[in-house]
């Protein structure tokens, strides 16, 4: 399902992914973590290619790109790529003049090019699955957090991608949020949905989590199961940052 093979990525002179190999298997979750700076988010962005990473390659279903020599993909391979992955960012990013519905629905139209009704249901269907159907005629400011995550993690879902891809999902939410957020992307992996996921939710990564993955300064220094790479790290920087996040949550 994904292919990264030394994946490389600069701004300037800075040089944040340093050589990225990994694979995830079609209907497996992987859980990407490290400290700030690691590169983490950077390598979820070159996924569907909000960055486009300068060496390496990358295979996502039926898309494969090379971005050796400086290659940039064209438009046309671009816009495959991202037809087949859902991106559920930090911030909700909802139309605030759209209701819950409509925010759903504008994707399907405008890009899928579905007609109006057809894209009711769909949306409809995909509130009922994230636990808003009360809430489809209800306006982003009139919404918590959690829900507005929640109406945009169905928008994700409503162009019915391969991969869904979670950078940080719940940073942003009141701690009493948290909670309704990775319910609902639970549920999906449950269901089978090809999931990328960054985030510093432990609890989630133990019980979600595939495969888990820590990085430190643009490279993978841990990768494995997550009780290996949660409860028993081989290496000391790993030890250290793991050690550093199970205080913050005593």
């Amino acid at each position: 399902m994904i292919q990264i093979r030394n994946l490389h990525k600069s701004f300037g002179s800075l040089e944040v992914l340093k050589g990225i190999d990994l694979s995830l298997d079609k209907g497996k979750v992987l859980v990407i973590i490290g400290p700030s700076g690691s590169g983490k988010t950077t390598l979820l962005r070159c996924l569907n290619l909000l960055e486009t990473p300068n060496a390496g390659s990358l295979s996502l279903g039926s898309s494969q790109l090379a971005f050796d020599g400086g290659r940039k993909p064209r438009k046309e391979e671009v816009l495959k790529l991202r037809q087949n992955t859902g991106m559920v960012f930090q911030s909700y990013n909802l139309f605030p003049h759209k209701t819950a519905l409509e925010n759903v629905m504008e994707a399907q139209i405008v890009v899928q090019k579905r007609g109006k009704d057809e894209a009711r249901k769909r949306s409809l269907e995909l509130l009922a699955k994230v636990g808003l159907s009360d809430k489809a005629d209800v306006y982003p400011h009139q919404l918590s957090g959690g829900q507005q995550q929640r109406v945009g993690i169905a928008r994700a879902l409503a162009t019915d991608p391969e991969v869904m891809l979670f950078d940080e999902p719940t940073s942003a939410l009141d701690p009493e949020l948290v909670g309704e957020v990775l319910k609902v992307m639970k549920e999906l992996a449950a269901e089978g949905m090809t999931m990328v996921v960054v985030t510093h939710e432990m609890k989630f990564a133990a019980e979600a989590a595939d495969t888990v993955v820590l990085m430190d300064g643009g490279v993978i220094i841990e990768q494995g199961p997550p009780r290996q790479v949660l409860n028993n790290p081989s290496g000391e920087r790993a030890a250290q940052f793991l050690n550093l996040l199970t205080e913050k949550e005593l």
